[in-house]
């Protein structure tokens, strides 16, 4: 029943431009996740407290979810992605750090969890980790196996073990406009009538444009049940 459910629901979000290529059974039994349309998301656990998954994102199978509220539009995942890994859920600082001290006894352990957020238009190289609490700004770019243990800002690139800044994408002035233009939040067939290799001329066509039509995705509600159009 499990897998019959699971095609049915893999085939109807095909209809509406989406991809789970796990089905519902790859969510968590209290998830309750949005998408929005071209969202394309591999095998991957997604964890209790996904909420937002972003237009034209692409999430690769081995990874997975954990502790991150919302990944937003046009963001890449390589192969085996781990974001909002949780860095509290042992004591380091009782007796022991294995949960048979708090498992049917009288003591209590609550991990704390603080959700990682990945912004618009970030690529995540092949097998990198973010922490959870990790904030990754727009446009940043982590390097394949990268560790990301601090929050990283708009444009960079980062890489190692912990993760970090090799450079920035643009100059500052570049990204000052890239973010105040809001790019992400537009339609499609506006942005390729741009020249996208030249982002200082792509920035310079765009407010010269009299109007820039917006965007209008149609989102999709995901839990373990099924699906809706919201």
């Amino acid at each position: 029943m499990g897998y019959l459910k699971d095609h049915y629901w893999k085939r109807w979000l095909k209809k509406h431009q989406c991809k789970l290529a796990g089905g519902l059974s790859q969510l968590h039994k209290n998830t309750e996740l949005v998408i929005e349309a071209s969202a394309q998301i591999g095998h991957v656990p997604i964890g209790a407290h996904v909420r937002e998954i972003g237009a034209h994102s692409y999430i690769r199978s081995e990874g997975e979810l954990a502790l991150v509220s919302s990944i937003g539009r046009f963001c890449s995942f390589g192969v085996g992605v781990v974001v909002g890994q949780e860095k509290n859920n042992h004591p380091i600082d009782w007796l022991s750090t294995h949960p048979f001290q708090y498992t049917d006894t009288a003591h209590e352990y609550h991990a704390k969890m603080d959700m990682a957020v990945i912004g618009h238009d970030v690529w995540i190289g092949h097998g990198a980790m973010i922490l959870e609490g990790v904030q990754v700004g727009t446009g940043a770019v982590i390097a394949t196996r990268a560790m990301v243990t601090s929050d990283v800002p708009p444009y960079a690139i980062v890489a190692g073990f912990p993760a970090k800044i090799l450079r920035y994408r643009h100059s500052p002035e570049i990204i000052e406009r890239l973010l105040a233009s809001r790019w992400w939040e537009l339609e499609v067939e506006t942005l390729l009538t741009l020249p996208l290799n030249d982002p200082e001329a792509s920035l310079d066509k765009m407010a010269a444009m009299d109007a820039l039509p917006k965007a209008s995705y149609q989102k999709i509600g995901l839990n373990r049940q099924g699906c809706r159009l919201l």
